[in-house]
């Protein structure tokens, strides 16, 4: 039991001192006989009665392995650190025009992202606060965020929003390019509301992917007031982060 003991002893002090010496000098004791070539080479297999030491390089591919449905990846892959990635946005601002009661608007805008880094990335997005009149006034108004038709959607779950007598701002995302969008948006005519950083809602992820690739999405933005909505301009601000995984 004892010389596992003293040969992880061994290699630690062997790491420390290769890391604060530049001469690398075979160590020995009564137990063990450790040697080492330039720390950028492979050196060979060592070993003595009590043990055998493999060096793990880390300059080497990834040992790919793969069957039917499967692929297995050892090793490091080296990739590079300066890999690009970017999120652009076909329009920043959106005009629903003059809104009349149960008339339902519904504008577009296209977010494309393109990465090169093997991880993927995702986009998460948020609104400042409800559409708010632009008002001098003590009281805000403000047209609500939907809860869809049968009052079930919010900022993580979509519903269908037909109705015309449902009010209130929500969105939806439908591909263009690629298989990007949240799965919850697979359904048609189904939204949810955008998390509101006022109501202290937690971002939510709207486009997530793996690996290098280039997507498109739309992002479709509806709006639908009553008869009791008040007259004025509204507005808000919806602001999309793009995330690289690592």
């Amino acid at each position: 039991m004892k010389l596992p003991f003293l040969f992880t002893l061994a290699i630690l002090y062997l790491l420390l001192r290769v890391m604060t010496v530049n001469a690398q000098q075979p160590m020995s004791n009564g137990d063990y006989i450790i040697r080492t070539n330039s720390l950028n080479t492979v050196s060979e297999s060592v070993s003595d009665l009590g043990y055998k030491a493999n060096p793990t390089p880390t300059n080497l591919g990834p040992i790919i392995s793969e069957g039917v449905n499967y692929k297995i990846m050892t090793g490091f892959e080296n990739l590079k650190t300066t890999l690009s990635f970017s999120v652009s946005i076909s329009s920043d601002i959106i005009d629903f025009g003059i809104l009349s009661p149960t008339n339902p608007i519904i504008r577009t805008v296209d977010l494309s992202t393109n990465t090169q880094g093997t991880y993927g990335y995702s986009v998460i997005v948020f609104e400042d606060q409800p559409l708010t009149a632009s008002s001098s006034g003590i009281k805000k108004t403000f047209i609500p965020d939907t809860t869809c038709d049968k009052g079930t959607c919010g900022v993580e779950t979509s519903a269908v929003w037909t109705n015309a007598l449902t009010y209130g701002f929500g969105y939806r995302c439908d591909d263009l390019i690629s298989i990007s969008c949240d799965n919850s948006f697979t359904q048609p005519n189904f939204y949810r509301h955008f998390p509101d950083i006022i109501n202290n809602d937690d971002p939510q992820s709207i486009i997530s992917a793996e690996g290098a690739d280039n997507q498109q999405a739309r992002i479709s933005y509806k709006v639908n007031t009553s008869g009791n909505q008040s007259k004025g301009n509204y507005g808000n601000t919806v602001t999309y982060i793009g995330i690289p995984n690592f």
